[in-house]
């Protein structure tokens, strides 16, 4: 089953839509998150991503949350998780969720020092190029800024559609205000967060790019408004995007383990939601799934989403 968004905003820029018409290539490629949080759930997320591999996904998308939130934190899973994607043969687009550090200070979780736990995960996904294989994909040059050392932040294009993967997390973006040090590492981050997409929106205006597509982990509370502290930036960089961008944007990500499919930003200006935005939010643990997603700007139905199951529900279907 096929679910839509239809339609996106008339841009009449000569250089946009000439690239457009000469790129009429639809890209299709496969995406989940919030997997696996138990042992159990391993052989279902292989399962899902050896299918999209055999259904021809040039590259895979993991949007982060590869282990439970209350769950020891330890690098034997990191190393575990990294050992999957570097089997795949194709490119693994990898942004880190809050279960990975964030929430590494719980008790269950290990009482660890979340940075720490953010290092690691550094370390292990980013420091060796065989495990995600990024060499592979059509980079965007770096973009340089005043807080260097963010390795998970990155942009590439595939078929004039610009990717760019930030570091967003649940639990409310990292920020707690009890504790100094996550407070600093959240104003860092948030501001190269701010800073990168606004210099990749200039990249896709230039560029022509034919849509965008946000990779990150957390739901950044698009139905509240306003947001919680953690989010607050991040809300008012996607409607500077909106401004500066006419193209059509795709927000990817998890965090509440549940599809969504839909117009969640709005224009503070008119109150109404943006429609050249759409959300589409991954499936999540206990139930394993991901989305095969097509985008299509020349077509009224540009983001095309299809929830994927390593037993497809559409299987049971009549």
């Amino acid at each position: 089953m096929f679910h839509r968004v239809t339609g996106w905003s008339l841009w009449i820029g000569a250089l946009w839509l000439a690239t457009a018409s000469a790129a009429s290539t639809p890209v299709r490629f496969f995406a989940l998150g919030d997997v696996p949080y138990f042992r159990a759930e391993t052989p279902q997320m292989i399962d899902l991503l050896d299918q999209a591999v055999a259904e021809g996904a040039p590259f895979l998308i993991h949007v982060g949350d590869i282990k439970a939130g209350s769950t020891p934190c330890t690098d034997e899973n990191l190393h575990e998780i990294a050992a999957i994607f570097r089997r795949q043969p194709v490119p693994v687009v990898y942004t880190p969720g809050d279960n990975e550090w964030t929430d590494c200070h719980r008790a269950a979780a290990g009482a660890h020092d979340p940075l720490a736990r953010l290092q690691r995960v550094r370390e292990i996904f980013f420091a060796d190029p065989s495990v995600l294989r990024r060499a592979q994909l059509d980079l965007v040059e770096e973009v340089s800024h005043d807080a260097p050392g963010f390795p998970e932040q990155f942009a590439f294009m595939h078929e004039d559609v610009l990717f760019v993967a930030l570091h967003v997390v649940g639990s409310n973006n990292g920020y707690r205000a009890e504790d100094p040090a996550a407070v600093a590492e959240f104003e860092t981050r948030d501001r190269a967060n701010v800073r990168f997409l606004a210099a990749m929106g200039e990249v896709a205006r230039t560029r022509a790019a034919r849509a965008m597509v946000l990779i990150f982990h957390a739901n950044p509370q698009f139905e509240r408004t306003p947001p919680s502290r953690g989010f607050v930036r991040m809300h008012e960089a996607f409607i500077d995007l909106m401004n500066a961008y006419p193209g059509p944007v795709l927000a990817l990500h998890g965090d509440t383990h549940r599809f969504r499919h839909d117009h969640p930003l709005r224009d503070p200006a008119s109150g109404e939601p943006f429609r050249r935005f759409v959300r589409a939010e991954v499936p999540g643990s206990p139930l394993v799934g991901g989305l095969w997603i097509r985008i299509d700007p020349e077509h009224s139905e540009v983001f095309e989403v299809r929830v994927e199951y390593p037993i497809s529900r559409d299987r049971f279907m009549p």
